[in-house]
């Protein structure tokens, strides 16, 4: 099963870190993968002019078996030159930490969280259909014209 939710935050002078946390999910299901994407960062209409608004994502990966946070910029706003982004980035399986690390904003990150779970291990379901799968074979009329575009291969 499969779900989806909107995903948004302000970031401002007043504010300017925002947490997304996987959510908790009951024991009973298994968590095939999550994400967030990141669809538009935007500069609200108070943002000073002349001002770059910077936004950080911060995360944790692995690299060769050890965990490492990365911080990186996904946005640099200014009035008059970049007010809107649309990066499309995804954050698979974890947190991720907004900052506005320049600026004062308000900068407006927006996305959807997906997330693809199940009440159960369904791996052996998958065991199964290929079992059957290779027990059958594809029969094939060999007498059969062959046609190109829909149209039979045949002169009238």
């Amino acid at each position: 099963m499969e779900s989806e939710s909107f995903y948004g935050v302000t970031l401002s002078e007043k504010e300017p870190i925002a947490q997304f946390d996987v959510p908790d999910i009951p024991e009973e299901y298994i968590v095939h993968s999550h994400k967030l994407i990141i669809k538009q960062i935007s500069l609200g209409p108070d943002a000073k002019t002349g001002e770059f608004n910077v936004v950080q994502a911060e995360t944790n990966i692995n690299d060769d078996g050890e965990k490492k946070t990365v911080k990186i910029p996904i946005a640099v706003l200014k009035v008059g030159e970049t007010r809107s982004l649309r990066p499309n980035v995804e954050f698979p399986n974890g947190s991720v930490t907004f900052k506005l690390v320049q600026g004062t904003g308000p900068v407006y990150v927006c996305g959807k969280a997906e997330m693809n779970f199940g009440e159960f291990d369904d791996g052996h379901i998958y065991e199964d259909y290929s079992d059957e799968e290779e027990d059958s074979e594809l029969e094939f009329d060999e007498d059969a014209a062959p046609q190109t575009n829909g149209k039979s291969n045949k002169k009238k």
